[in-house]
């Protein structure tokens, strides 16, 4: 477990306002601690590991967030998996029967793999009188902040069959998108693979059997026939090499960042703008969905942003995950929500417009919804253009690579021809 130093508020308002409370707890998660301080009437407005100061915090920040992504990795692998869960126990609750049993039964339904462990670790929990979000928070490379969040809202509100209903759907969507996305990359990537490893294969074992035979006859081997061999065996001796510096180099930058992140910097307009339109819609529509739901089920806006904050995750999360909590930040301050998305690149006019009229009207999470719906559809379509474009310069790429290479093959062989004749 790990030992959080929090800042907290009462959940119920007081005529008074008092200033925050602060002390150190030990918990599993960020979302571990929110339960329990919320089981004592606390509201959490600020948390972070303690120890600082201490032999190996240097290492615990920098392993700190390379397991939060390794968590959110995770959980969007099992995205399918989750959707099924939450559909089975909705419709088990709908029909009367106890959270308990509808996890016992799944238990049973379920041979082996790590669902299976999932599903009696959260039914033993619930054994030992534990609540379904309580024991969904015992499991953060399964269920995120939000969703615990949202599970909470709907058990106090008697809205945990819809809720969990929300929760499947959103999730099933989630996966589709993310088979669609891996699916316009993965065909691509095999091709290139493909001919990458044929024009080696051919520069390093066809051709130089040919620049071989020409200087036996003494005659000087083509200059593009020698320039194909050398940047074959090029390839083949420091490829690895390169690739696993690549690796290490984008890793570090990406750790870097996050860590720059953590201590307020933000990336420059002109570097956020480069971020793939599919990637940033696919964020943002994860990112209102999930907002949408906790405001819809009676979460305090404040921290339902800095619930959301954490759960986007990813290569191209960071940013927007700032940005979310700088607007909860700004909300605490008398701000509106509308007024708090600064981010021009995130947040265009019309956004901010429209949830400003969602505030003023008192429908901010259907509002939330729409905006999540649209981020969905235009990501679905953007990666589908990148698909419709990616393969034939993919294919045109490689056609281009593999006729240089046979012009290189074929210039040794009338070199030959002139010398027979």
């Amino acid at each position: 477990m790990t030992v959080y130093r929090y800042k907290a508020v009462p959940l119920q308002p007081r005529e008074t306002p008092s200033s925050p409370l602060a002390g150190e707890l030990s918990a599993d998660s960020p979302a571990a601690l929110r339960a329990s301080l919320r089981r004592i009437g606390l509201q959490v407005i600020e948390a972070k590991p303690a120890g600082r100061g201490l032999p190996g915090a240097a290492a615990s920040a920098w392993a700190g967030p390379v397991v939060h992504r390794l968590q959110s990795g995770a959980r969007a692998r099992r995205a399918d998996t989750k959707a099924e869960l939450f559909d089975s126990i909705a419709t088990m609750l709908e029909a009367g029967v106890p959270v308990v049993e509808a996890v016992s039964t799944l238990t049973q339904g379920r041979s082996r793999g790590r669902a299976r462990t999932m599903l009696i670790e959260l039914r033993e929990s619930l054994n030992n009188g534990h609540t379904l979000d309580d024991a969904m928070a015992e499991g953060p490379w399964w269920f995120d902040g939000a969703e615990i969040a949202m599970v909470r809202a709907a058990r106090a509100s008697g809205e945990l069959p819809s809720v969990l209903r929300t929760l499947a759907e959103r999730h099933q969507r989630a996966g589709a998108l993310s088979a669609k996305i891996i699916g316009a990359l993965t065909y691509p990537a095999v091709v290139a693979c493909v001919g990458v490893g044929v024009v080696i294969f051919l520069s390093v074992r066809t051709l130089p059997e040919l620049v071989g035979i020409l200087r036996d006859e003494g005659v000087a081997p083509p200059g593009l026939t020698l320039a194909i061999i050398a940047a074959g065996r090029s390839m083949l001796a420091y490829g690895p090499v390169l690739l696993l510096t690549a690796a290490a180099l984008a890793i570090a930058g990406v750790a870097a960042a996050g860590r720059l992140r953590r201590r307020g910097w933000r990336a420059p307009t002109q570097l956020r703008v480069l971020l793939p339109a599919f990637a940033r819609r696919a964020v943002l529509a994860r990112a209102w969905s999930g907002l949408a739901e906790l405001v819809r089920t009676g979460v305090p806006l404040v921290e339902a942003l800095r619930i959301t904050g954490p759960t986007v995750s990813g290569l191209f999360g960071g940013s927007l995950r700032t940005e979310l909590e700088s607007a909860a930040a700004s909300i605490e301050r008398g701000s509106s929500l509308a007024d708090s998305l600064a981010d021009h690149v995130w947040f265009d006019a019309e956004c901010r417009r429209l949830i400003a009229i969602g505030e003023n009207a008192g429908e901010l999470s259907e509002v939330l919804q729409r905006l999540a719906d649209r981020a969905h559809r235009a990501a679905t379509r953007a990666v589908d253009r990148l698909a419709s474009m990616l393969e034939p310069a993919v294919i045109l790429t490689l056609a281009a690579l593999i006729g240089i290479v046979v012009m290189g093959a074929v210039l040794p062989i009338i070199k030959l021809q002139e010398i027979i004749g």
